[in-house]
This record gives C-alpha cells, structure tokens and sequence, in this order.
C-alpha cells in the first residue's frame, strides 16, 4: 500500500468529534442525516450516499437507499425536475428562482445503484428482492438519457426548458465558462463515467451482463469522445461548444474507471493537470473562468471532495495525487465544508457537514490501516 505523505503533522480527527456531528445531523430515531447544520437541513441523497460510501456506514446506507427509493421519480414533472426512476435531490424541496430543486440532479439515480451494489457485495442480498423493481426503474432512467453511449442531460427529459437550479451534478452553482447556465442536451464528463459505472456494478450483481457491456460502451465512448490531451473536459453541450475550465472533475472521474480501461499514461497525465489546482490544504474545485461572480465551486478546497481524489489516486495508484489530497487532514478538526485558500486557508461554508464526516471517517480509516500494515512490518523484522 502506497503510504500518504504530508507537509504538516497528520490531526487526529477524534471520534466524539464525528459522532456529534452525526448526533447533531441525524433524523431521531433513524440512521438517516440532513446534510449539514445549520444550512441544508434537508436530506440531499447524493450528499448522504458519498458519506455512507465514505465512512463505510451500512445502517447509513441502508436508511438513505429506502429514504431515496420512497421517493424515487415516478412521473415526469417540469416544475420539480422529476422523472421516471429518477432519486431526489433535495427532500423537503429548497426553492431556487421560484421553484422546487426536489430532482435537480443527474447524478443521484448513478451513487444510487452504486450504493445499492456495495451492500449487495456486503451480503445484503435482499436488497436485489426488496428493490427490484426500483433498481429496474433507476436502469430505465439512465438509459433514457443515452444517446450514441454517452449520458446526456436535459430539463426536455421531464418536459421543461430549464432546471431550478442551473448544473445538476455536484457543482450545481454555476458553469464556470463563458455561460453560467448550459445550452442543453448536455454531456457532463465526470456524470458520465459515473452513470456507466452504475451500470457496471449494478449489471454485475444482479446478473445482467448486458448492462456491464452497456456500461463498458459509455467508459469507450466517453474517453474516446471527452478526453482533451490530458484531462477530460467538464462538459460538451448542446451547441457542441466544449466547457473546459481547470476542474478536479477528471481526478474525481478515476473514480468511477478501472485503471484497464484507460490508454498508457491517460491517469498519470490527469495527475500533472491537476496541478494547477495544488493547494496546502488539496485541491480546489476548479479555477474562475469567465465573467460569474459565484464562485463557490471555484475558490475553494472542497473538504469532502479530497477524500474522493485521494482514493481515485489510491486507485490509479497516482502517489502524487494521493499526498495532495490527504493534505486536507490537516484542516478538518471542525468538519468544515470549504477551506478557502485566498483567505490564509480558512474554514468556510457549513460546519457541521456530513459528506465531511464521511470524509474525515475515510482518512482515519487509511492512516490506521496504514499505521497497523508499518507497526506489523516493523514486528516481523
């Protein structure tokens, strides 16, 4: 195992500091979060899947995957973005220009299978009886949005002409280009290759291999039609004009591809890009291109984020990668969402935030294991 080097001591998150924070995050009487404290005081499911992923929480899972699936698309709705088979976002609803974000997300319905096949390979088997037929209905979802084996986004899937909120995958402020709102359809390189891995992982489990082989499609298609040299472009929208601002989407990407699907030195060239986005404290989200003044996805070291890259890094085995990121640790004793490197690295944004317990559960997680792998190699010597 790659050891994790950083240039300040490693903080010791403690664990009454996570369990608090879940104390004070946690639905009474459930094992299901809103996910943050004070704001979104809502339950957003990507938000709670990432964290369940993250932490390795099982009951968290468990919880979340029936929360979603009580309230899992089964219509199409042009004021709430709903679809067939499609999982919420945000429940109860925020309202954004006026109206209700309850589905203003193309990533969910993805972290949802994939959660759901994580605890199928744990030995919850019956999750392949109880959810049958809404994992058939997430399917149907990903599918519909398919063209030529690539995933598009559009508000015209639920018969609207824009969403609430103007980008549905996790940077949903703004584009960071020369538009703040996308020209749709839209492809989002990183929802991409997160959508076929849902389909890998879910055909797997439950014993479809045509849904692996149509996941295997899109990972081909995607790098063959979204990688720029030496990354892969945020986003190719509806006018075929390319978004390709500095972003972590194309580390955060590794995430969801198997080394043996990429071309000799594509995951090593991801790793020379990123470092543009080099802080002390990980990576920033991105760098501000344009004219938006939001730059809330684009100043800022996302502090869950980092857990993220560091096991895309682990992964792909990018050593450089992997210390960049677990620079975080250093930053977490208030499980801040945001670290802002403009203002002498700053906690920003929410705190308590529950993608950032997960995050900080994943670090304690690998510096022990790693710690237990030095101190048994040091006895055997």
């Amino acid at each position: 195992m790659t050891h994790i080097k950083t240039r300040h001591k490693v903080a010791t998150n403690k664990p009454d500091m996570t369990l608090s924070a879940l104390d004070l995050l946690r639905v009474k009487g459930t094992s299901l979060y809103n996910a943050a404290h004070p704001g979104y005081q809502s339950n957003f499911s990507r938000d709670s899947i990432l964290y369940g992923l993250l932490a390795s929480d099982d009951s968290a899972l468990l919880d979340q995957i029936a929360y979603s699936t009580e309230h899992q698309g089964k219509k199409s709705d042009p004021e709430t973005g709903e679809e067939l088979g499609k999982i919420h976002h945000e429940f109860p609803s925020g309202l954004w220009r006026g109206r209700p974000t309850v589905y203003n997300a193309c990533d969910t319905t993805a972290m949802y299978l994939i959660a759901v096949a994580t605890l199928i390979d744990k030995g919850h088997d019956e999750l392949l009886i109880q959810y049958k037929r809404p994992i058939k209905n997430a399917i149907k979802y990903i599918k519909s949005h398919l063209k030529d084996n690539l995933f598009f986004e559009s508000p015209a899937f639920c018969g609207a002409t824009n969403f609430a909120v103007r980008v549905t995958y996790w940077k949903d402020s703004v584009l960071n280009g020369q538009y703040e709102e996308p020209t749709y359809p839209i492809v989002y390189s990183l929802v991409h290759f997160q959508n076929a891995y849902a389909l890998r992982v879910i055909g797997r489990v439950t014993g479809q291999p045509s849904l692996k082989k149509l996941g295997d499609k899109m990972v081909i298609e995607g790098i063959k039609k979204l990688w720029n040299i030496d990354h892969f472009i945020v986003a190719r929208d509806g006018d075929s004009v390319d978004i390709d601002s500095p972003s972590s989407d194309s580390l955060h990407a590794l995430l969801f591809i198997e080394p043996s699907d990429l071309p000799s030195g594509y995951s090593k060239a991801i790793e020379r890009y990123m470092s543009a986005l080099e802080t002390k404290a990980g990576y920033r989200a991105g760098l501000p291109v344009g004219i938006s003044k939001d730059d809330y996805h684009t100043r800022y070291v996302w502090t869950h984020e980092q857990a993220l890259l560091n096991s895309a890094a682990l992964k792909h085995g990018l050593d450089e990668a992997l210390q960049i990121s677990a620079r975080v640790v250093n930053y977490l004793d208030t499980l801040p969402e945001l670290i802002d490197p403009s203002q002498d690295y700053t906690p920003a944004g929410n705190s308590p935030q529950l993608w950032v317990v997960g995050a900080a559960k994943y670090f304690n997680n690998r510096f022990m294991s790693m710690s237990s792998i030095a101190a048994q190699s040091k006895l055997s010597h």
